[in-house]
C-alpha cells in the first residue's frame, strides 16, 4: 500500500513538475539586410543568396532603412523583387532610414504598406502587437514571433503629430519615443528582446558624429534603457560596414550594406532562435565574385532568462 502511494505521489510531482515547464518554442531564423538603396541588381545577389539557405529567408524578412536612394523612389521595386525570389507571401518589415526620409514618396508608401498593404499584400497592421505613438503610428511599432519581442524604430521623427512629423528630424530617439518605448519594454516578458533602428548609438568608420551620437543625451538615455530591459541586441545600419560591439550588456549590431557598399563586400544576417539562445551569422560576398558567399562571423545572445 506504501509503495502504491509513493508511486502516486511521484507520478503527482512529476506531473506538477512538468506543468511548471514551459512548452518548447520551435526555432525559427529570420533575414535581416540594411543599406538596399534600390540597387536592384545589388540586392539581387544577396536575395539570391539568402534563397539558397536552407529554408531561405525564414519567417520574415527586416530591412533596417535607407530602401530607397533618392527623392522620388519608393520600396516597390524591392517589394516586388522579394516576391518574385521568395514568393508574394513572405513577411517584410521595412525600417526607414535617413535616404527614405529625402523621399516622400518612400514615407508616404511605408505608411500605406502598414495601413492597407499593396499589391494584395496584406497590412502590417494586421500582425503588429503595439503600434507606435501617434505621429509615427505606422513606422514605429512592436510585434512577437516565437519566443521574442521585436521593435522597429522610426529615429526620424520628432515627437509631434502634425503631417510629416515622422521624417521630420535627424537620426534621434527623442523623449516622447523613449517613453514609447519604455512602455513596450515593460510589457514584453518574452526571453528575447531584439531592436531595430536604421543609425547606430555608436557608430564606426564612418558617420561618427552623424548617427544617434549627435545627441548624446538622448542616445545615452535611450541605452540605458536597453539595458534596463535586458534587450540583447539593437540592429542597425548606415554605416555600410559591418560590425558588432557590447556596451552595457547590450549587443550593437551594424547590418553592413545589402546595396551599395564601402567595404568591398555585400551583407547580410541569418538569425537562428531556438529555447536557449540566439545565433546571428553574418554573410558576406566578394565585390569581384558577388555570387560567391561566406559565414564571416558568428555571435550567440542569450535568454534574458539565463543574464
Amino acid at each position: 500500500m506504501l509503495c502504491v502511494a509513493a508511486i502516486a505521489a511521484s507520478a503527482q510531482l512529476q506531473l506538477l513538475r512538468a506543468e511548471d515547464t514551459p512548452p518548447a518554442t520551435q526555432a525559427f531564423h529570420f533575414t535581416v539586410t540594411s543599406d538596399l538603396h534600390d540597387t536592384i541588381p545589388l540586392c539581387t545577389y544577396v536575395f539570391d543568396a539568402v534563397k539558397a539557405q536552407p529554408e531561405g529567408v525564414g519567417a520574415f524578412l527586416i530591412s533596417i532603412g535607407d530602401l530607397v536612394d533618392h527623392d522620388g523612389q519608393t520600396p516597390q521595386n524591392l517589394r516586388d523583387l522579394i516576391d518574385s525570389r521568395f514568393g508574394e507571401k513572405t513577411i517584410w518589415w521595412p525600417v526607414p532610414g535617413n535616404h527614405d526620409k529625402k523621399s516622400s514618396c518612400s514615407f508616404a508608401w511605408l505608411r500605406e504598406e502598414f495601413t492597407r498593404g499593396h499589391n494584395k499584400h496584406a497590412p502590417l497592421k494586421d500582425r503588429v502587437l503595439r503600434p507606435g505613438p501617434a505621429g509615427c503610428t505606422e513606422t514605429t511599432y512592436s510585434f512577437d514571433h516565437g519566443n521574442v519581442h521585436f521593435v522597429m524604430l522610426n529615429e526620424y521623427w520628432n515627437g509631434k503629430s502634425d503631417p510629416g512629423s515622422d521624417y521630420a528630424t535627424d537620426g534621434d530617439i527623442v523623449p516622447a519615443l523613449r517613453d514609447w518605448l519604455e512602455a513596450d519594454l515593460k510589457a514584453t516578458d518574452k526571453p528575447f528582446i531584439f531592436v531595430f533602428g536604421h543609425e547606430p548609438a555608436f557608430p564606426q568608420n564612418r558617420h561618427t558624429g552623424d548617427s544617434l551620437d549627435l545627441y548624446l543625451e538622448n542616445r545615452d538615455a535611450f541605452w540605458s534603457l536597453l539595458a534596463k530591459y535586458k534587450v540583447q541586441a539593437f540592429f542597425s545600419g548606415h554605416i555600410h560596414y559591418y560590425y558588432k560591439e557590447t556596451k552595457d550588456g547590450v549587443y550593437q549590431i551594424s547590418d553592413g550594406a545589402a546595396g551599395k557598399n564601402v567595404e568591398g563586400h555585400q551583407t547580410y544576417l541569418n538569425v537562428v532562435v531556438s529555447n536557449i539562445d540566439a545565433q546571428v551569422e553574418a554573410w558576406q560576398n566578394d565585390v569581384a565574385t558577388p555570387t560567391s558567399w561566406h559565414k564571416a562571423d558568428a555571435l550567440v545572445l542569450k535568454s534574458r532568462v539565463a543574464r
